[in-house]
């Protein structure tokens, strides 16, 4: 994704090297239109080659810097990538990797994976949505950035 040559293999270094000296590594895995689909052929790769790594996050998208930019090469509704990003975080799951999903709204992600849904958002740039006013599980949910007014799914929709 970041289209430059040879920086998996650099990053992968990287991480064998960080354990090699006893560090933590989490690998964080920001989900929009280019990486979706590739999320179950990376989940993969890690459980086969990077399963002592202690946590993989899967991130919805920030839009600011460089993204508001790019909005059409990356946005998408992640209520669309829903069934690659279930199947992502349950394949980690069942493999005993610690996994969560960072900055995405419980109402768009699949029921099964809510228990890995975390509240990552800091409270100065984390907002909801008017729908989001009478949700049973707000207090749950991650929210959207305050710069997330630039677009929105439209399957936001309250817990009762």
């Amino acid at each position: 994704v970041v289209q430059s040559k040879g920086a998996f293999d650099e990053t992968i270094r990287g991480i064998m090297n960080l354990k090699s000296v006893g560090a933590e590594v989490e690998i964080r895995v920001v989900v929009h239109k280019q990486t979706y689909e590739g999320l179950a052929d990376l989940s993969d790769f890690i459980f086969r080659n990077l399963t002592f790594v202690d946590h993989v996050t899967f991130m919805g998208l920030e839009i600011t810097g460089f993204t508001r930019a790019n909005m059409d090469k990356l946005w998408m509704d992640p209520y669309d990538y829903r069934s690659e990003l279930r199947a992502a975080v349950q394949y980690l799951a069942a493999a005993r990797i610690n996994v969560s999903v960072y900055n995405h709204q419980l109402c768009l992600l699949d029921g099964s994976i809510h228990q890995y849904a975390k509240r990552s958002i800091s409270d100065w740039k984390n907002e909801y949505a008017e729908e989001c006013g009478g949700c049973s599980l707000r207090n749950k949910c991650g929210g959207f950035f305050s710069s997330s007014s630039l677009a929105k799914s439209s399957h936001i929709a309250a817990f009762q």
